[in-house]
């Protein structure tokens, strides 16, 4: 049987706290450490370059350079 044949079962979306256990280890050699770590140092400058190329626009620059778009919020009254 199925969980959706049976509709006393309550399935939830919380984590469960299990682990994994698998009968052989990984073993990494120096030159693919070395390669793996790399490839964590590019992702992370490229992300990095990413953000700083981002244009940084903000409303208050916006409204500081023309002050008739600027309207009130209704959190303003």
């Amino acid at each position: 049987m199925h969980f959706w044949d049976e509709p006393e079962i309550e399935v939830s979306n919380t984590a469960t706290n299990c682990h994994v256990v698998v009968n052989h280890v990984v073993e990494l050699t120096e030159e693919e450490k070395e390669q793996a770590r790399q490839e964590a140092i590019n992702k992370l400058r490229d992300e990095e370059m990413a953000k700083m190329r981002r244009p940084k626009t903000t409303e208050k620059k916006a409204t500081e350079n023309n002050p008739q778009i600027a309207q009130p919020s209704l959190f303003d009254l």
